[in-house]
């Protein structure tokens, strides 16, 4: 073919740019480009099929216009042919330059169109085999063949990553009720950054897997068992093709909105306030399951005390704000025997945890964690509950027990304490082996203590009996407190989060968390700056006990 013939191609290759480009400027261009390849190709060596030449350089440069103009990898898969009923295209798209993009894109499709398009065009199988192999009809195939090629041209013209896929985010799990067997909800998202960055990606509002994956920068076929899990642990939640987290997520500006007002209430109330506690914990003192214990057991208890009373005291305030108040029993029932209402804090990759931020979380307080459990004892079974709260006094991290050197469930460390305290340490052994491995760190966080080369329990036991007695102590106090001082706590209430408008599951309670979450222990870090809580002074005092029930 010669220079002249060569103009006779050009109306097939505007048609064709046009097709591509969407407008003529780009297409007049993009033919330009191939003509000037063209002649400079025939000038060393005749073109024997000029017509595929032609369409081929086409193709080629109208990928380097858009990674051009879109700075990213761009990639089109067309057929605009009708489906036939074998997968010749096999050995084209393995010639092609664009053969690894077209692999990277089908990677982002869902398993439902992935499947028959790799078979197709990756394998070259025919559409009445791929159909026969999946069970569906020949023209089922067809369709989620055609519906795939529109997918990979519509979304994947150019790549829109997020930041997750390069700098992932930290999400901290907490939740309100009883963990499941296996301490869920934080082992669905325990250590795994990909769980996490998809929870904090669906958040503000429903989005397909695609969509994910596409986020995230991790191929479909990998990021959908991981949705998969956290969708039957009821951390994620589909609505039609798309799917959305379903527990509220909090910023670093929703922690930290109200901590100015709470300070400056802490400081104006603490002296007033602890003048009431300290004739509750005189009470207290007064129990003889308090007499009997020594005085390192005395302090947690202390401590105990103080944080449920003024915990209970700013929740009494904040639930007046909340028209869906859940007592316990309304949880909803979870996977694996949990009953819990999950929440999570995000923090940005590389999060500075000694930044004022977390500064201010070192006042947060854990709701009362109870884990429930046997012992044996002599022959008798006892039921077992520990109970704990996570303050500045003592971290208790239940259900998150990563701090130790071997893992324990909150149950072994419950059984642990017991045979420990009752002096069958041979049953050690039998709880986890992991006891022995951990008993220094048990006794830095002061659940153990040592008595010259005896390790002895140093958590309070007491009876279900005298523990239901501390908690009506509480009781009293809480609303005194929280009667004498309402209108102040009330001016904390001002700054609920503010939910994704799709997000109807989250109690109300959870919107004022952050409202009130750090003034309780604010008076209580007043009160021990101040002289006015000296048991506690000496902390580590861990607000725990442990109750037995025969």
């Amino acid at each position: 073919m010669d220079k002249k013939n060569l103009t006779e191609y050009a109306s097939l290759l505007l048609d064709a740019a046009l097709y591509r480009c969407g407008n003529i400027a780009d297409a007049q261009d993009l033919v330009q480009d191939t003509m000037l390849a063209a002649l400079t190709a025939m000038a060393k060596k005749p073109l024997n099929d000029p017509k595929a030449w032609l369409m081929t350089v086409l193709n080629r440069k109208y990928y380097d216009m858009l990674r051009r103009k879109y700075n990213k990898p761009t990639v089109s898969f067309e057929v605009t042919e009708d489906i036939s009923d074998g997968g010749g295209l096999y050995e084209t798209v393995e010639r092609s330059e664009e053969a690894e993009e077209i692999r990277r894109c089908l990677a982002y499709l869902t398993v439902l169109y992935r499947e028959v398009m790799v078979r197709y065009y990756m394998h070259g199988e025919k559409v009445k085999d791929i159909a026969a192999s999946l069970g569906i009809s020949e023209n089922t195939v067809k369709s989620r063949l055609d519906a795939g090629r529109k997918r990979i041209g519509k979304e994947f013209a150019m790549e829109n990553y997020s930041k997750q896929s390069y700098e992932p985010e930290n999400l901290m799990m907490s939740c309100s009720g009883r963990t499941g067997l296996s301490t869920e909800p934080f082992s669905l998202v325990r250590d795994n950054k990909i769980a996490m960055n998809l929870l904090i990606l669906a958040y503000e509002k429903p989005v397909t897997v695609t969509e994910l994956a596409k986020a995230i920068g991790i191929a479909t076929a990998y990021i959908e068992p991981v949705i998969d899990k956290l969708v039957n642990g009821e951390l994620l939640k589909y609505v039609g093709d798309k799917v959305y987290t379903d527990f509220i997520i909090y910023s670093p500006d929703d922690r930290t909105v109200s901590v100015p007002l709470e300070k400056q209430l802490a400081d104006k109330l603490y002296r007033d306030v602890w003048e009431i506690m300290d004739k509750g914990l005189n009470e207290l003192h007064g129990c003889d399951f308090y007499k009997r214990q020594t005085e390192s057991k005395q302090a947690k208890l202390d401590s105990f005390w103080a944080v449920r009373t003024l915990n209970h005291v700013v929740n009494k305030v904040r639930d007046e704000f909340c028209n869906d108040y859940m007592r316990f029993e309304e949880y909803p029932d979870r996977p694996n025997g949990g009953k819990w209402i999950a929440m999570g804090s995000r923090h940005p990759a590389n999060y500075n945890y000694g930044n004022t931020e977390f500064d201010h979380g070192k006042y947060y307080i854990s709701g009362e964690a109870c884990s429930v459990c046997t012992a044996d004892s002599g022959g008798k079974n006892l039921d077992l509950t520990l109970c704990e709260y996570s303050t500045l006094l003592g971290s208790a991290n239940l259900g998150m027990r990563d701090i130790l050197k071997r893992r324990m469930t909150d149950v072994e460390i419950g059984q642990m304490l017991y045979a420990i305290h009752s002096g069958r340490e041979e049953q050690l052994p039998l709880i986890n082996a992991g006891c022995f491995e951990n008993f220094d760190k048990f006794i830095e966080l002061r659940y153990l203590a040592k008595e010259g080369e005896k390790v002895v329990c140093d958590v309070p036991v007491i009876t279900d009996k005298e523990r239901y007695e501390l908690y009506e102590l509480s009781e009293k106090y809480d609303n005194i407190i929280s009667e004498k001082f309402h209108d102040d706590l009330v001016k904390l209430m001002v700054n609920p989060v503010k939910l994704p408008p799709h997000l109807k599951s989250v109690p109300e309670f959870q919107r004022y968390m952050y409202c009130c979450s750090t003034v309780s222990m604010r008076i209580v870090k007043n009160a021990l700056d101040n002289g006015l809580f000296p048991k506690c002074a000496d902390y580590p005092a861990p607000a725990v006990l442990l109750s037995v029930k025969e």
